[in-house]
């Protein structure tokens, strides 16, 4: 029986391929493998991929327009290296012959192991006994290990084991879903380069357009009393290893395998093949039980702090853990990658990084691994000059970050729901802003993080306008719901850049004061005049918030309640997506919405709205809301429990947790959803438990749902641990750091000393208290 710390597969279901190749995909937010089974036959998609090694070709339009996108950028399958092919006698293991005995699979969240057990008899009556575990080491970026352990019980026979290299396959098209993304009609890849000898086998690739080169390497330990022999050989493009064993019933043949992966994409004259030749030398002497040991320690010290453990609900723990890890799994650590829409689980969304990553992603890592969100912050300030050069070819100033994209150029062919969704510059300002000061990291706060708000306010500035008898207005932009286009004074927008303008302020009043000596630099390099911030002063004053006082709603945009609400009792359940069954221009006639664009308002500038209108704008807008994308329910599973709707936030936190362990989507073969998933604890954290981080400022109000009886779980600030343990009636706050540690619970604030438990009473969220949140 699973624990709360185990995802399991029993029984083979060729209709639940895809879904549990996804679902067992290891990474190290370098390097991704699809969990395919180990027959090495029965498979929806063979995967390996790598975080930033990315294809280009042109974007050829019908009508093409200035300024559009001008190149498809792509993540592409690399080289497989898992795969093993198997033989028993002249009979290849696959699965969908022969008989199953016993088939289990199971990924341990607390070790980051992949194991399974395969209890198999072939059509001619031999049986098998394979143990496989499979492991991507958090410590080592380039590395996959891999153990076999095989037995036959009843009788003996010749046993073959052909391992090696396989250049990438070439995957199917997307076919009408634009979610999944264009493929390329031909392979990206050059011929390969191959040495094959018995101690390794090496197998290098370039790709054609951005002639980044890879190089895979392996080698193998075979360790048996049998009588084996081991030869190396080519097929193809492919070099392997054939070992041929004279097995005896009842023997062990243990294989262990060790693959590497290293690339030339930001290092274009390294020498690869060497770099990937030590990188497998390493892992090899560690050995594939050192391996395990290692990536079991880095996961020990993750969950030490990032457990979310949760009583009373069934089938939460483990969905809440999964989620996590592969949130974990997906992130770039090197400051150059991002985090994809599918991690690297899957090629859905080509591996573009979107606001996925700042506005969902980044609060998880900004509180448990503080490095890993510096990264992600990093990677941002490093394409500043692709999103300024993206922000002059639109004719603006200051820097437009793109969309979509891996390198830093925009990658968004369809430019209404792609390049108009200018939000995104406020989403980075807003998530590096948090970091820093979540984390007390000046250097980061006075360095690139203060380069990213400056050049942003200086973009909004120039997209906007003064309008007499309005204010500073923000048109043609669409907001977070891809379902409305190319609106006048989207609130969250408007919102959300009023923010970034005043934050930038801030910056250029107070580093004068508190870093002269950066503040002179950046001004200097920015060629920043004292007219601009008084500029973005007056900007943000400004700021057009539409708002209808005859029903106390806020309009998403100004033309929003001009339309009429989309009937939704005569569209039959097949037609949702409504993306895949309606022309654009047809969803934006009408009030419907794809995210939560308003509501995802009301969590980010809550102090913007009375808890009034947070309850009346959220139950207006939450019914016109269609689940068509992943991103909506855990934004509004934490509107719903603030407002005070805690069943609602219940159920759309199920949907939050279970999207892709029951699949409820449908698509999870094409890879997890990694937003959704950083989404269970946005839901947790900021839901269920209240907290708010503002300017720093700790605060917290839970509200459990009726069937949870504890939450506990940690968050990282400021060089410390803050640990929350929250009951039905009470919840109790320990700091592990140095000093002292202000927090508000409830609307009462206190001071926690360090390794002294405070156990402070739980208060009912009411009307009249619940402006003490804010």
């Amino acid at each position: 029986m699973a624990s709360a710390w185990t995802i399991e597969q029993i029984g083979f279901n060729r209709s639940e391929l895809g879904k549990f190749e996804t679902v067992f995909a290891l990474g190290n937010g370098h390097l991704g493998i699809r969990g395919v089974l180990d027959d090495g036959r029965s498979v929806y998609k063979i995967g390996t991929f790598i975080n930033g090694f990315y294809d280009t070709e042109p974007i050829v339009y019908g009508e093409k327009a200035y300024g559009y996108a001008t190149h498809h950028q792509r993540m592409i399958n690399v080289t497989n290296g898992v795969g093993i092919d198997l033989w028993v006698g002249d009979e290849p293991f696959d699965l969908c012959t022969g008989t199953i005995h016993e088939l289990r699979r199971s990924l341990d969240l607390s070790t980051g192991c992949l194991t399974a057990h395969y209890d198999w008899t072939g059509p001619s009556g031999c049986r098998m006994v394979l143990d496989t575990s499979r492991v991507v080491p958090m410590t080592r970026h380039a590395a996959v290990a891999m153990q076999w352990r095989l037995t036959l019980p009843e009788r003996g026979a010749t046993v073959t084991l052909l391992s090696g290299l396989q250049a990438p396959a070439q995957l199917e098209t997307a076919g009408d879903d634009p979610r999944i993304g264009a493929v390329p009609a031909k392979s990206p890849l050059t011929a390969p380069k191959i040495e094959c000898t018995n101690e390794r086998l090496v197998l290098g690739h370039t790709i054609r357009s951005t002639r980044f080169r890879l190089v895979a390497a392996c080698s193998h330990a075979l360790n048996t009393e049998a009588r084996a022999a081991r030869t190396h050989e080519r097929s193809g493009g492919s070099p392997c290893h054939r070992f041929t064993i004279e097995a005896h019933a009842g023997q062990s043949i243990v294989l262990e395998k060790y693959v590497v992966y290293e690339h030339t994409r930001d290092l274009r004259r390294v020498k690869v093949g060497a770099l990937a030749k030590r990188a497998l030398a390493g892992a090899a002497s560690v050995g594939f039980d050192g391996l395990a040991s290692e990536q079991r320690e880095y996961l020990r010290g993750f969950w030490e702090v990032g457990d979310v453990r949760i009583d009373g609900a069934a089938g939460v723990q483990e969905a809440v853990r999964f989620n996590l890890y592969h949130v974990l799994q997906a992130a770039g650590h090197d400051g150059r990658t991002n985090i994809g829409a599918k991690g690297l689980t899957g090629e859905g969304y080509e591996g573009h990084y979107f606001w996925d990553t700042e506005i969902y992603a980044l609060p998880i890592f900004t509180y448990l691994l503080p490095e890993v969100a510096r990264g992600l912050v990093q990677y941002r300030h490093s394409i500043l000059p692709h999103a300024r050069a993206r922000a002059s070819e639109l004719h603006h100033r200051g820097a437009l970050f793109p969309w979509r994209t891996i390198n830093g150029e925009e990658a968004s062919a369809y430019y209404p729901a792609g390049t108009a969704q200018y939000h995104i510059n406020a989403d980075i300002t807003y998530a590096a802003r948090r970091y820093a000061l979540a984390t007390g990291d000046t250097d980061s706060l006075y360095g690139m993080v203060a380069e990213i708000a400056l050049e942003t306010a200086r973009f909004w500035v120039s997209l906007g306008s003064h309008v007499t008898g309005r204010g500073f207005c923000i048109n043609a932009v669409t907001g977070p719901d891809e379902y409305t286009a190319l609106v006048n004074n989207n609130v969250y927008t408007n919102l959300m850049a009023a923010d970034n303008l005043r934050f930038a302020v801030e910056l250029a009043r107070s580093m004068p004061l508190v870093a002269p000596k950066r503040w002179a630099s950046l001004r200097l390099a920015m060629e920043l005049r004292d007219d601009e911030v008084s500029a973005w002063e007056r900007a943000a004053a400004e700021m057009v918030i539409p708002y209808d006082e005859r029903t106390g709603l806020y309009p998403q945009d100004d033309s929003f309640f001009s339309k009429a609400v989309w009937d939704f009792e005569n569209t039959h359940r097949s037609m949702y997506p409504l993306l895949l069954h309606f022309h654009p221009l047809t969803i934006y006639r009408y009030q419907v919405l794809k995210q939560p664009d308003l509501v995802l308002a009301l969590f980010l500038q809550s102090n913007h709205f009375t808890p009034q209108e947070k309850r009346r704008n959220f139950l207006y807008y939450d019914k016109l809301t269609t689940g068509d994308s992943s991103l909506a329910a855990c934004v509004q599973s934490i509107v719903a429990a603030e407002v005070g709707e805690i069943e609602l936030a219940e159920s759309y936190f199920h949907k939050t947790v279970r999207m892709d362990l029951d699949d409820i989507s449908g698509n999870v073969k094409e890879g997890v959803h990694t937003a959704n998933m950083a989404g269970t604890w946005l839901s947790v954290v900021y839901g269920f438990v209240g907290f708010r981080d503002t300017r720093g400022s700790l605060s917290f109000w839970p509200r459990l749902p009726s069937t949870w009886t504890r939450i506990e779980f940690a968050l990282r600030v400021r060089g410390g641990i803050v640990r929350v343990d929250v009951e039905r009636e009470q919840t109790t706050y320990l700091w592990q750091g140095p000093g002292y540690q202000r927090v508000r619970h409830c609307g009462r604030d206190f001071e926690l000393e360090p390794g002294i438990p405070i156990p402070t009473p739980n208060r009912i969220l009411t009307d009249d208290s619940a402006h003490e949140r804010m």
